[in-house]
């Protein structure tokens, strides 16, 4: 193993927050706790967003959880991880996929009282698809041609495709009031006072906020699903200890997105404090730039995958509480997860003989080569996280015991995505994931290559092309698991980016905090049914 194994090992296990160990043992739990409204769950975040408006959202503290507590979409993610209706009861569409009806509930007002109706729907959507707006989810959205109410319970949306993630994507977006908006123009909407003034059919109303400092939440006296909870306080904390000291001494009851580091010094400090973890929607992975030669080897990459002990990476840095994937398609979604996929287990045996057969000789030095081509790559690393480092530099250990050379760099981020989307580095060590919905085009599809879209890896393939292409419009469920079954295979078998493990996922909170762990997700997905939280009595 690596020197980057055995150091990571010895940081995890080094005492640290003497301070909050000392107000835990202090005493001060108490008193915190003593001071606070009994009421109010009190968050903590390291960011804020900009806006409340969720045209105009770019945080995933803006985009998701904020927009979770004051809007509602037509539809809904639940637990399991499938598109469920919520402003909508139900939906249908035509034999041809392209029109579809969606019925409203009939029971919602607005958080200033005024009732919801079709007339909204149809504004929000409109709106969205007006360039002059500058919705900056437009791409989401940009094939419905015509959306219009038959009473005020029924829309139309009409779309110029089948499009399977129809009701994921679509429905899924914020609806908005009419009577709020609509005297605005749309090219004035970005300038409307609504960001800061939000009116919404969600649980929640926005008290009050103060920029990068404290964003208060309290129960919307309309809601239809009315939360149990009666106020949520974020406050945003930018450092990680004094996260871990809030919450150790009572004054805060939420963490929702812990690093690996945290929850181990809180399982030693603060053993009051409960931990839930998920199987991660995100995995960390090593992309690799298959137009340049020695990684444009299919032989290579699948050396590469035998090659690197990743059960080693999951047990020495993160204590077993992370999984090692097999697929790009994480095995939290169990409706679209295909096992049944070629599996690399750590054999650098396998590997050697993989790369001998493919013609790579290794040299005086250790490292292979093949006409004139060797295999030494530099790898890009976005500096800043110890844990992501030591993964990098067992990789390089690894690669380097069956004859591949890896140069690590440490850049900046705009530096890494600058290099990422120009085509300009060889490998980058990166992490993807949290779709819901195994629909990869943007990432894999031969027609996506930068400037396209997101293929950054220069990934071709006909038959994966092929399964993104019918994925996409066909609508009935057994058949498009089938289709995205045979994408899993091919991916691991073509091996166009290396999954190593799963990206930690856990929440920590006070005992006093009540999660059903059959429905809870991972943020910010968790917020879905924020109106189910409560306080144990």
């Amino acid at each position: 193993m690596g020197s980057g194994f055995a150091h990571s090992l010895e940081r995890l296990r080094t005492p640290a927050l003497a301070l909050v160990a000392a107000l835990v043992l202090g005493g001060c739990a108490a008193s915190a706790e003593t001071h606070r409204d009994p009421n109010t769950l009190v968050a903590l975040t390291r960011t804020d967003g900009a806006t409340m408006n969720p045209m105009y959202a770019t945080t995933v503290q803006d985009g998701s959880i904020y927009a979770a507590l004051l809007f509602d979409g037509l539809s809904y993610v639940g637990a399991d991880y499938l598109p469920h209706p919520r402003l909508a009861t139900s939906w249908s569409h035509s034999p041809d996929g392209k029109h579809w009806t969606v019925d409203l509930r009939r029971d919602i007002k607005w958080s200033d009282g005024v009732p919801f109706t079709s007339k909204d729907v149809v504004f929000t959507y409109n709106l969205y698809l007006n360039p002059k707006t500058g919705f900056l989810d437009f791409g989401t959205i940009k094939n419905v041609t015509r959306v219009y109410a038959e009473g005020p319970y029924r829309v139309h949306f009409d779309i110029a495709f089948p499009n399977a993630v129809f009701t994921l994507n679509v429905l899924g977006e914020d609806v908005l009031p009419e009577h709020v908006l609509g005297k605005i123009p749309p090219d004035r909407q970005r300038f409307s006072s609504f960001g800061e003034h939000p009116i919404g059919t969600g649980p929640y109303v926005l008290k009050s906020w103060q920029h990068d400092s404290e964003v208060v939440f309290e129960r919307n006296p309309y809601a239809y699903r009315p939360p149990k909870i009666g106020r949520i306080d974020f406050r945003v904390i930018f450092n990680d200890q004094a996260e871990l000291e809030a919450l150790a001494n009572g004054s805060a009851d939420l963490i929702d997105d812990l690093a690996h580091t945290q929850y181990v010094q809180l399982q030693r400090i603060a053993p009051n404090i409960k931990l839930m973890t998920f199987a991660p929607l995100y995995v960390d992975v090593i992309e690799l730039n298959l137009a340049h030669a020695g990684l444009s080897d299919v032989a290579v990459r699948q050396a590469m995958m035998y090659g690197y002990d990743r059960v080693a990476i999951a047990h020495g840095l993160y204590d077993d509480k992370v999984p090692v994937p097999d697929s790009l398609i994480v095995a939290s979604l169990k409706h679209w997860y295909n096992p049944n996929v070629q599996k690399y287990p750590y054999d650098p045996d396998k590997a050697r003989a993989l790369l001998d057969a493919a013609g790579w000789k290794v040299g005086p030095d250790g490292i292979r080569s093949k006409n004139g081509t060797r295999l030494s790559f530099e790898l890009l690393l976005n500096q800043g996280s110890a844990l992501l480092t030591d993964e990098m530099l067992t990789f390089i250990a690894d690669m380097r015991d069956v004859g591949i050379d890896i140069n690590l760099r440490l850049t900046d981020f705009a530096s890494l995505s600058a290099r990422t989307y120009t085509g300009k580095y060889d490998i980058i060590a990166d992490a993807r994931g949290g779709f819901v919905d195994p629909d990869l085009t943007s990432i894999f599809a031969s027609d996506q290559i930068p400037p396209n879209g997101a293929n950054t890896t220069h990934y071709k393939d006909a038959r994966v092309d092929r399964d993104l292409r019918l994925g996409l419009v066909t609508l009935d469920d057994a058949k498009r698991q089938a289709i995205y079954d045979d994408m899993q295979v091919e991916l691991m078998k073509t091996i166009p980016i290396m999954p190593q493990v799963g990206r930690f996922a856990a929440t920590a909170y006070s005992p006093r905090l009540y999660f059903d762990p059959k429905v809870t997700l991972q943020s910010p997905l968790g917020y879905y049914n924020v109106e189910d939280w409560k306080f144990v009595q």
